[in-house]
């Protein structure tokens, strides 16, 4: 029998966003997999977030993912030799373990590097549009305070010392550092 008890749902889902690092009262952003964006609660890998670098090297080391990523990210813990369980025959050293976590690593990185690209493309995307559409957008925009500690400059400022000679063209300055009109 399939119980369709509105307080019932809501526990679960309440259930469900604390297991994977949600916000319980809903006020705040909600869990989602951090490589594909997915925000259902019900596609989420609930029980605990995808490890990293392989439970048995470093089980706090976690992150949410949606299954279809999880499923993703764990065959390719296999590809690169990262051991799911633990071989009592042959227990591996912490050099082992070590050169797991680096692996398993890398493949979450690979993958969150690739999405982070594809956010940069959207976003440049989105800036020529508003450029096109809104030409005056980037005086409000720059009126606007950044994050606290983050200053940023107007005027990016030359680097120090020598510039390379293939990019002495492109910054304005010349090979042994100094300034030039273009």
């Amino acid at each position: 029998m399939v119980t369709t008890s509105p307080l019932r749902t809501a526990n679960r889902s309440r259930r469900r966003a604390l297991t994977v690092g949600g916000d319980p009262d809903g006020t705040g952003p909600g869990p989602m997999c951090v490589l594909c964006g997915e925000d259902r609660l019900f596609a989420l890998h609930v029980r605990q977030g995808h490890h990293v670098a392989g439970r048995r090297n470093d089980p706090d080391l976690t992150v949410p993912l949606c299954l279809n990523c999880h499923t993703a990210q764990t065959e390719a813990h296999r590809r690169v030799g990262v051991r799911l369980r633990d071989d009592p025959v042959n227990p591996p050293t912490m050099v082992d373990r070590l050169a797991e976590t680096l692996a398993g690593a890398s493949v979450f990185l690979l993958d969150l590097g690739s999405r982070l690209g594809d956010w940069a493309i959207y976003l440049r995307a989105v800036v020529t549009t508003l450029d096109n559409q809104q030409p005056g957008w980037r005086d409000t925009v720059g009126s606007i305070p950044g994050p606290v500690g983050i200053t940023v400059p107007t005027v990016v400022p030359p680097p120090p010392g020598p510039v390379p000679a293939d990019t002495a063209s492109e910054l304005g300055t010349s090979e042994d550092g100094g300034t030039h009109d273009l």
